[in-house]
Parts: structure tokens; sequence; C-alpha cells
């Protein structure tokens, strides 16, 4: 019907479909209501997708902050892993393998003037700190460049090759730092002694013996003491088919007729000049640390900022038997005594004076090398007055003196004469010419007819890379500690063969001060037979069972 009025009167039509004037509004309010819905869901969609976009960049941003951190830290291993490979090798270089409390001690008981001189300081810190951070640095920018040269589809480097390189250099480098460092100072036998020790509930204490004198020594009996410590000087330097001369022979001659102990070993652990002192003057080997509470007193050092304050304030050494006894004791070295503690360590074990490179300066000496102190002639010119003093005191006395011309790096003095290839050989035979016209001194002034005099190394010659006799004692066996002892009444070593921890009670005795069983520290004095030692366990003491 609507089709044919639609046909047959259109404008009636029309009209009739024509939404009233009253309904207008409402279509309006509708289509309005419409496009804003669809506007507010558009808006929804955009304002979700930015929402997903700015989630998606601080996803990103929280993952390179984390890379960053990684990265920092993997770079501060590595950095930390050359500079320990840097300092193994500098270690091993200017001093060969040393042990865990050489390194300690030395940190601990350092300072002083000369103490290796400004050379050796700065190859420590251009082999310790430039050139291992320097090659760090270079790791650094090789690994960005790579990174940023990387390119997905056609560039040479893969992001995946790039944190392999990394990964590896994280691990390999403060991996084989690390292990340069510990086997420079013998790390892993340090920790199986302090396993050891652990293990079987022993310290040095449960060994230790201080020294109780059966007879001392009064103004008729009592033998005054020269003890001479000659620096890094050992038996094998007579032998001139291995070096190009004999550099103890000015001692030897001078010595000729002199006691010796064939075979005096240097104690496991040993092999600095503070632990040789010690070994021979407290028997006890020197050690840096301890968990032990019984054996704090007796083998621990006692610090104040750089410098000791007390220097194993529980041992009984040389020093205190002999001022018990009556001696003035004394010290001579070249060296600053504030050194590795010897200052500290002879103020506090009985010495009454202890002149160092400090006194040699305040009285005017010049002939100082400046890494080090001063010059072995001057040293015995100081001494040959000192022991004339001494002698024509009233008491006995002890002058003990550290010889220095032998240490590392090598430097000839004017008054040596330089005739070899290696200059530590011509320094080494000079310095013994020293020694033996000091000895030549004293004899020719009388003072050996109530005076014992020992003569020995300090400790063995250390052998490193960039040191002197590389090739002629590197792996070299069976060496031992150079030595010769006087007294007047000819006494000879009961036994030929001990370590330093022994020396200790056999000077005593030597100065004919008797001890109970023959012992001091964990030693038992050469004067007696090994068949007339105590027995147990101090006598049978292995010093490589001990922490040293």
């Amino acid at each position: 019907m609507e089709n044919t009025l639609s046909q047959k009167n259109p404008r009636q039509y029309l009209a009739r479909i024509r939404p009233s004037r009253k309904s207008q509004p409402i279509v309006v309010a509708v289509s309005e209501v419409a496009a804003a819905t669809e506007a507010v869901a558009q808006a929804t969609e955009t304002i979700a997708v930015v929402a997903e976009i700015v989630e998606d960049i601080a996803a990103a941003e929280a993952r390179r902050r984390r890379w960053r951190l990684v990265s920092l830290v993997l770079w501060i291993l590595v950095a930390a892993g050359a500079v320990l490979g840097g300092a193994g090798f500098w270690v091993e270089r200017t001093f060969g393998k040393i042990s865990v409390d050489q390194l300690l001690l030395n940190l601990s008981g350092g300072g002083g003037e000369g103490a290796g001189g400004t050379e050796l300081m700065w190859g420590a810190v251009t082999t310790i700190l430039c050139v291992p951070l320097f090659l760090t640095t270079l790791m650094i920018l090789l690994v960005e460049i790579m990174r940023r040269a990387v390119s997905r589809r056609d560039g040479l480097c893969r992001p995946r090759l790039v944190r392999g390189i990394a990964a590896v250099l994280a691990l390999l480098v403060p991996v084989s730092g690390v292990s340069i460092f510990a086997n420079a100072i013998g790390l892993r036998d340090y920790v199986q002694a302090a396993l050891r020790e652990a293990s079987l509930g022993t310290s040095i204490a449960d060994y230790y013996t201080k020294p109780v004198v059966v007879s001392g020594v009064d103004d008729e009996t009592s033998r005054n003491l020269v003890l001479i410590y000659l620096e890094s000087t050992e038996d094998t330097f007579a032998d001139d088919r291995l070096f190009e001369k004999n550099m103890l022979e000015p001692v030897q001659s001078v010595t000729q007729g002199w006691e010796s102990i064939p075979r005096l070993h240097q104690y496991e652990g040993g092999g600095w000049t503070m632990a040789g002192i010690v070994s021979t003057q407290c028997g006890i080997p020197l050690r840096s640390v301890t968990d032990r509470a019984d054996n704090d007193e007796l083998n621990t050092l006692g610090a104040e900022g750089s410098e000791l304050e007390s220097y194993m304030p529980g041992a009984t050494c040389l020093g205190d038997v002999l001022a018990d006894e009556g001696y003035r004791n004394v010290f001579l070295g070249g060296a600053d005594a504030r050194f590795a503690g010897k200052g500290a360590f002879f103020s506090g074990h009985g010495y009454d004076e202890v002149d160092d490179l400090g006194v040699w300066r305040g009285l005017g000496e010049t002939e100082i090398r400046d890494d080090w102190g001063l010059s072995d002639r001057r040293l015995f010119e100081r001494a040959k007055d000192t022991v004339t003093e001494l002698h024509e005191a009233d008491a006995p006395f002890n002058l003990t003196i550290l010889t220095l011309d032998t240490h590392e790096g090598p430097r000839v003095f004017e008054y040596c004469s330089w005739d070899t290839d290696t200059a530590m050989t011509s320094i080494t035979f000079c310095s013994m010419q020293q020694v033996a016209g000091f000895i030549d001194f004293m004899r020719d002034e009388g003072y050996l007819e109530d005076t014992a005099v020992v003569i020995m190394g300090d400790h063995l010659k250390m052998v490193a890379q960039g040191g002197s006799f590389w090739d002629e004692l590197h792996g070299r066996e069976g060496r031992t500690i150079f030595n010769r002892i006087w007294t007047p009444d000819g006494e000879r070593m009961a036994r030929p063969e001990i370590d330093q921890l022994s020396v200790y009670p056999t000077i005593l005795e030597l100065l004919g001060i008797e001890l109970a069983d023959h012992r001091a520290g964990v030693g038992v004095s050469a004067l007696v037979a090994p068949r007339k030692s105590p027995q147990g366990r101090f006598s049978n003491l292995n010093p490589m069972n001990i922490s040293t």
C-alpha cells in the first residue's frame, strides 16, 4: 500500500515518513553519543598503544640499566684480575716466589727511608697498576667498538659473539689473575699448612720452650758476641765453576780453621731478612697472623699506623736472655730500621742501641745508596769504632751487624772492583772483603781472645727472573746458608745439619750459657749430638709441620 501511495502521491508519502520536529533533537543526541563513544574507543585504543610503547621503552631501559650494572661489575672483575696478575708477575720477577707471611709482614711493617727506593716503587706501580689498567681499558674499547658494529643481518659481528667475548674475558682474566698471584705468594702451601694445623689441633705454642738458663755467665766466664748477618749469602756462592769467581773467598780465607755448620738450612716458610733474624734469635718461625689464642702473644705483631709498636712481645729472644745476663746489646744496620719492623724487634727484645740509616745520616755519612742505605764499607768502619768502645767497657756485649751491599738491585760502589760480567758477583766479593777486613781488625786488636763470632747469611738468595743468578740457582736443590763460627775455646758442632730454628740455642751455648735440655724456642743446640738430644715432640719437630 505504501508503494502505491508513494507512486501516486509522493509528497504525501514524504510528509508521512519525515520525523516530526519534536523528535529531531533525540536523533541528534543519539548521533552525538555514538560519535563520542567511537572517539572514546579510539582514544582508549590509542592510550593502550601508547602505554604499551611506554612499557616497552621502560622495559628496554631497565634491561639497559641491568646490562650496564652487569657490565660494570664484570669489568671491575676483569680489572681486579688484571691487577692481581700484574702483582703476581711483579712479585715473582722481583723477589721470586715468596710466602703469604712475607707479604703481610712487610706490608704491616713497611716504611722508612730507602726500602727499595723510587725505582722499586715505580716498577711496582707500573707493573701492578698502570699496565693492567691500560690493557683493561683497551679491552673495554674493543668490546664497545664491536658492540656498536653489531648488525643482525649483514654485520660482521653478531650480538651473541660480542656477549661471548665479554663473558670469556670476565671469566678468564680474574681466574688467571688470582692464579698467578696465588702462585707467586705460595697461597696453596699457606692454606694447606693452616688446615693441617687446624686438623691436628696444634700451634707453635705447643712446641715452644722458653729458654731456661741452668748455668749463666759471670765476669770471668762471659764471652762477648759479634753476630754478623750477610744479606742473601749462601754456600753456593763459593762454587767458581757455577759462577765467575768464588765470591766468598775473602771470608773463607780470614776464617780458615773456624768451625761451621756444614748444612745450615733455611727453615721451611722463611726466606727474607726478618724471618732469618727472628728464627735465629728467637727459635721460632715468623708468622703474620694466627687464629689461636694460645699463640697470640708469642708470635704476632702489634701495629700502630705504618710503624710497629711491638714485635712478638710474648717470645723470649737472644737479646732478652743476654740482657738478663748483663750484656749490652747493640745493632748496626745500613738500612732504615723502620722497614719490616727491625727497629721494633730489636728495641723490644733487649737491644739497648739500634743504629740505622737515620743515625748514619745524622753523623754525616754520604756513601749511601738511595734505594736502601749505608755501604758495607762505611758500616764496618763504624762497627770498628763500636766494637772498640764496647770492648773497653766493663760489661759483656752483643754486637749484631746486618750487611746491605748484596741486596737487589745491584749497586756497585766506587770502592769495589767490577771485574765480572754479572754485577752482583763483583758486589758480593767486595762485600766479603769488608767483612774480612773487620775480622782482621778484631784479630789484630786481640778482641777474638774473649769474643765469639758468628757469621751467617740471613737467608738464601732470592731467585727471581728479574734478579741476579737466575740461571745459576733456578731449580737448584740442596742450597744451604753460608756460616762460620769462632769461639776462643774452639767448640765444635756435634751435629752437621740443623736449620735456622736451632741457631738460637746454639749461640747461647757458644757463649757458655747452658740451657735446660739444650732447648730454646723450637730449636735444639747444635752442640749436642743427636743421640743426646732430648727426645719428644720438641726435638723431633719438623718445621714443615708448622704453619709458618
